[in-house]
Order: C-alpha cells, then structure tokens, then sequence
C-alpha cells in the first residue's frame, strides 16, 4: 500500500514525498565499537523517518556531520589507549530508489550510501606531581600526547530491502542493510576512516504525522550485528540504537527536539578485546530546525540538529552538529535497458566521484 501523501496539502504533501525518504537510508559510521561506537551512526533518523515516499524515482540526500568528543578509554587497532579525543567530519551521500513494485503489500526501495570521512584523533597520557622516593624533589606533572589526521572514502551501506506501510497517520517501514569496510584502514594508523568489518543492520521505523496541526513524531529501533575485524581479532558485540524525533511545521519551518541512545547488548570478544567485554552506551538530545526551500512541486528540505551527548559509559561523549540537503530527482535512467542496481551504483559513483574532487583526491578511471 502506498503512503498517501495527497490529503496532506500541496507543501506538507511534497515535504511528505521527498523528506521522507531521510529515515530510510543506512548512514556508514566513521568508528566502530572497538573504537567506541557502532556502524549506526546515531541520530540519523529524524523527520518523516517512517515514510516510504509514494513517487517511484531517485532519492538523494547528503549529510554534512560534524563530530567531536573524548574518552578516558578505548581500544584502537588492538590497544588500549587513553585519554583520547576524537575530531571528525562525515560527508554522507545516500541515494535512494523507491521502486514501483509491492512486496507483501509494502512500497519497495533499494539504497547506497557512500561516504568521505576527515579524521583527526588525539592520544594522551597524563601522570600526575610526585615526591621522589627521599621526599626531597617533585616531579611532574607530565603530559605525553599523540595525533594522526586523514581524508579519505570512509564505509559504506547499501540497502536490499526496505519496505512501507501506511493507515491514515501512521507509517512505518523495516529494513535490512548491510555495512561494508569501504574505507582507509591499517593498525599503523590511529585516524582511520573505517572499521574493518563487515555488520548487517536491521530497522524498524516508524511516524505519526497530523497535517492539520503539523505535528509529527518519528521514532526507530536499529539492532545491529557486528562481525570480526580481521587485523585485530576483535568482534564488537551487538548493538541497539534508538532514535527520535518530535516536530511541529509552522508553513515551510519546523521546530522541535530529537534525541538518541546506543546501547550495547552483548560484550565484545576476540582475542583483540584487551579490556574485556567493554560494552559501551551513551545518550544524546538537542534541538532540530527544518525548512522547505524553492519550488514547493520539488523542494530542497534543509534539516539542521544539535546534540549534546551524557551518560556515557565505555565509548565517546561529545556533540554533534549535523546539516541535511534532501531532494527528489527525475526516474529517468541515465543508462537506459540496465537493472535499477546497475543505475543506483552507476549514481552512487558519480556521487563519490564528486565527492573526491570536492576534496581534492583523485577520481581514478
């Protein structure tokens, strides 16, 4: 059944149709849990998460985010290490087809996100003063640090299978993607750009939305499955991420809050998991801004959040300002008589393509 969009007015219908293809893609995260977080990056799903657009056609979205925040504690490439802050910028592209077809009465869509990751990681150590052993000299305090900086591809999702419901206001979807070690990765570095390890992802997602009053809520549950990295013998235990969002549209803005929570649910193992089952959770809230811009028959919907992490245990705790361009784009087929995976990874490499010469690195043949 498709998500009918029609009673929704002409702009909140068409915010409907191209905003809510947002929640549906995976986004690649630049770390993993063995380096305090999971393949979800959190906070991805906010407006419209539960929304399958009802327009067959080509979907993009590209997400510019902007990370920052310390752990006394980590394991990097196989190490313990402390005292670590960590600074990193993700440009996010996901290309979405919703397809014409219906599986088991769901709208079928099929995604690729590709990424490129700017990496700057800091490790220190910090011994405090003390007496020497006649009492007659102080010594310290003393601080020893080390960095590593890299721009590079970073991970990728794809999606084989998302499907959408709807009955009046509500509308929800489930989907299963995959995770693919794309990116820059060596033990011999501390800013790397990937993981090193293959996850499968599974979500749920779901969004009320009142169009009389322009009030939405939107919520997701993603269980992800981690597999080993194989340079390092570590196998980060699964993973459950909660996102949300709550929104109120007064004509082309929205205002409102989003919040997320990682949770781990089983301990790391693997001969690399030098401190143990290290299961890490953390929480964040903040703010979110929305705004429809040009033509109201196909508008590019900017989506600007803040958040502030807390109750961190065993991974990262920081911010995150994340900025979101939406836009619905042509069915037409740049390669016509080819498979719609062969017209979606044609289109995700002339994003990436594009993405590197944005930062300068060579596009290759």
């Amino acid at each position: 059944m498709l998500v009918d969009c029609s009673h929704m007015g002409a702009r909140a219908g068409l915010v409907c149709m191209i905003a809510g293809i947002m929640g549906v893609a995976a986004a690649p995260s630049a770390r993993a849990a063995e380096f305090g977080t999971g393949p979800w990056v959190k906070g991805y799903t906010d407006i419209f998460g539960g929304i399958v657009p009802p327009v067959p056609g080509f979907y993009f979205r590209t997400d510019a985010y902007h990370y920052e925040g310390s752990v006394d504690r980590t394991i990097f490439n196989g190490f313990a290490q402390v005292g670590v802050e960590e600074d990193y910028t993700a440009t996010i592209a996901a290309l979405t087809y919703v397809t014409p077809w219906k599986i088991l009465g769901g709208t079928y869509a099929v995604a690729v996100v590709p990424s490129m990751v700017a990496m700057d990681v800091d490790v220190g150590i910090g011994i405090p003063a003390f007496t020497g052993p006649l009492g007659l000299r102080t010594f310290g305090p003393f601080n020893f640090r080390t960095g590593d900086t890299n721009l590079a591809l970073g991970d990728s999702a794809f999606a084989p299978l998302v499907l959408g419901w709807n009955a009046g206001n509500f509308h929800w979807n489930v989907g299963v993607f995959g995770f693919a070690p794309t990116g820059d990765y060596s033990t011999r570095q501390l800013a790397n750009t990937s993981l090193n390890h293959w996850a499968v992802m599974n979500r749920i997602a779901a969004t009320y939305f009142d169009p009389k009053t322009g009030w939405q809520v939107n919520g997701a549950a993603i269980y992800s499955v981690n597999f080993e990295n194989p340079a390092t013998d570590y196998e980060t235990g699964n993973i459950l991420n909660l996102d949300g969002a709550i929104t109120k549209n007064f004509g082309r803005w929205g205002v409102g809050a989003v919040g997320y929570a990682m949770i781990q649910t089983t301990g790391d193992s693997g001969s690399g998991a030098r401190l143990g089952s290290f299961e890490s959770r953390v929480f964040g809230a903040g703010p979110i801004v929305t705004y429809m811009l040009g033509d109201p028959r196909n508008p590019l919907t900017f989506i600007a959040k803040y958040y502030q992490e807390f109750n961190a245990k065993n991974t990262f705790e920081g911010q995150v300002l994340r900025l979101t361009l939406a836009r619905r784009q042509e069915e037409k087929l740049s390669r016509p008589g080819r498979g719609v995976w062969h017209e979606v990874a044609y289109r995700a490499r002339r994003v990436t393509r594009g993405a590197l010469r944005l930062n300068g690195q060579p596009t290759g043949p």
